[in-house]
C-alpha cells in the first residue's frame, strides 16, 4: 500500500465528518456502538466465520471510491477518521485484530459497518440491497 492509500484526517476535519455521521445515521446521538441506534432503515448479514470483511468489495457500489473509514476507539474524544477506499480498507482490516469500523461514502449516502457480533450492517439502498442478497 502506498502512503496515500489510507490517510488519517486531521482532527478539525475529522470532527466535522464524525459529527455529520452522527447527525445523518444516529439522529445526532453519540454512543459507543452506532449500530445500536441507527436512525435510518438498515439491512444486516451475519457471518458465522467472522470473515464478513472479505465481502466489502462486493458489497459497496465502487470498491475504488474514496470514502471515510472510521475506526471505533472509545479512548479518544471522537473516533478517528481516515480517507481511503473500500478495497484498501478491506486489506487493512484483514491484517488487524478484530475491531468495529464504519465506512461511509463521502457524500454520506451510504454506510457499511461490522460489529463485534460478526454482523455487517448497511444503510442506503446500494448497500442494503447487497446485504439482503448475502442473506437470501
Amino acid at each position: 500500500l502506498g502512503p496515500d492509500a489510507m490517510k488519517r484526517v486531521p482532527d478539525a476535519e475529522a470532527l466535522v465528518v464524525f459529527q455529520t455521521c452522527l447527525g445523518k445515521f444516529t439522529a445526532g446521538v453519540d454512543r459507543k456502538w452506532w449500530w445500536e441506534g441507527f436512525s435510518q432503515p438498515s439491512a444486516a448479514a451475519h457471518f458465522d466465520d467472522g470473515q464478513g470483511f472479505k465481502t466489502i468489495v462486493t458489497t459497496v457500489p465502487d470498491p475504488g471510491e474514496r470514502i471515510w473509514f472510521i475506526a471505533e476507539e472509545d479512548q479518544m474524544a471522537f473516533y478517528p477518521v481516515y480517507e481511503t477506499t473500500p478495497r484498501t480498507a478491506q486489506k487493512v482490516i484483514g491484517e488487524c485484530y478484530g475491531f468495529e469500523y464504519y465506512m461511509i461514502s463521502k457524500d454520506f449516502r451510504w454506510l457499511l459497518c461490522e460489529n463485534h457480533h460478526n454482523v455487517m450492517i448497511g444503510i442506503g439502498p446500494e448497500i442494503t440491497s447487497q446485504l439482503e442478497r448475502k442473506t437470501a
